[in-house]
């Protein structure tokens, strides 16, 4: 049987494009690595970011340079690794928010999980229902009467991930009246409940656990399994009533262009396994109550699918 023309060019071009993605596996990374963060420095995102990068560049003996690209609820960042070269040296570290983009930002002109590929869970760790220390509100109970409807209360949100899941605490306590105070990060949203400006922050608790421990800021209930030894006069949600509301928990991910070769993708998962198990990683991360787990593509995207199944059935929330 004969080959036409076009056939044999198409034939000849996978032939020869397997091996140049195994070269340039074999050789990644010859240069320096960007890992953009969607958030101000501080927040869990970051601080999980430059632990990484500080192994990293160890590893591979190349820089891993961490670049903070704050703004429109993690989009600039995304965009830009949306648009970066699909080779593996532009890498994006995410939350689930990044499953809200397409239906908070009007000017989104693709799908960021389409355009972009799952390549590695980090760590993950539990959100928290937090207020003022040194105040009357002790407890979930203390909340819901401080803030019945006759009241008036706040609560604030960093990015979307925390929009939702504050959105279903919130109605599930009974405090749909409380007005939800959207900020551009988790920063402003600590900084604004230490000083009274607002009620109840839902967010994650790397940056809100020294202030907890200080005094400054009480954790009323976390959505961990059970009780965490590193705080462990904090109620989990399940025992306050709350343990039936979606988009509780956070994870912390690495994403890469979608074209990225499956053989340079294998090669940050693995680099990011192994920093997931490093002890200069794991001593950033457990104080901050969030978990090291490290895994691969395979197990990673099932778990960005949940996330956008969940966003799907709540995205009424996000365009009020």
């Amino acid at each position: 049987m004969k080959l036409g023309i076009s056939a044999i060019l198409i034939a000849s071009a996978v032939a020869l494009a397997a091996p140049t993605a195994r070269a340039q596996a074999d050789k990644y990374p010859d240069k320096p690595v960007t890992l953009v963060v969607p958030y101000s420095p501080g927040g869990g995102s970051d601080n999980i970011a430059r632990a990484t990068a500080n192994f990293l560049t160890q590893h591979w003996k190349q820089p891993v340079i961490v670049e903070n690209k704050p703004g429109a609820d993690g989009m600039i960042a995304t965009r830009q690794v949306m648009r970066a070269a699909p080779d593996g040296y532009t890498l994006l570290i995410s939350i689930p928010a990044i499953a809200a983009l397409k239906y908070i930002n009007k000017s989104m002109d693709a799908d960021p999980l389409v355009e972009l590929r799952p390549v590695s869970m980090l760590a993950s760790g539990p959100t928290g229902i937090v207020v003022k220390g040194g105040t009357d509100i002790q407890t979930i109970d203390d909340l819901k009467r401080a803030c019945g409807k006759a009241a008036r209360c706040s609560w604030a949100s960093g990015e979307p991930f925390t929009l939702l899941a504050g959105t279903g605490l919130v109605e599930k306590m009974g405090l749909k009246d409380m007005t939800n105070v959207r900020y551009a990060g988790t920063s402003a949203a600590v900084n604004d409940i230490i000083g009274g400006r607002v009620t109840m922050v839902v967010t994650g608790l790397s940056s809100v656990v020294p202030h907890h421990k200080s005094g400054t800021m009480k954790i009323l209930a976390l959505s961990s399994d059970k009780r965490l030894p590193e705080v462990p006069d904090v109620p989990t949600y399940a025992e306050v009533g709350l343990g039936d509301v979606d988009f509780t928990n956070n994870w912390y991910g690495i994403f890469v262009p979608a074209k990225t070769p499956d053989a340079v993708v294998r090669k940050i998962a693995e680099g990011m396994r192994l920093a997931a198990a490093d002890p200069q990683v794991l001593k950033v991360l457990q104080p901050l109550l969030i978990q090291p787990v490290g895994n691969g593509p395979e197990q990673f995207a099932p778990i960005v699918q949940r996330a956008q199944a969940t966003v799907d059935k709540l995205s009424s929330h996000l365009t009020q």
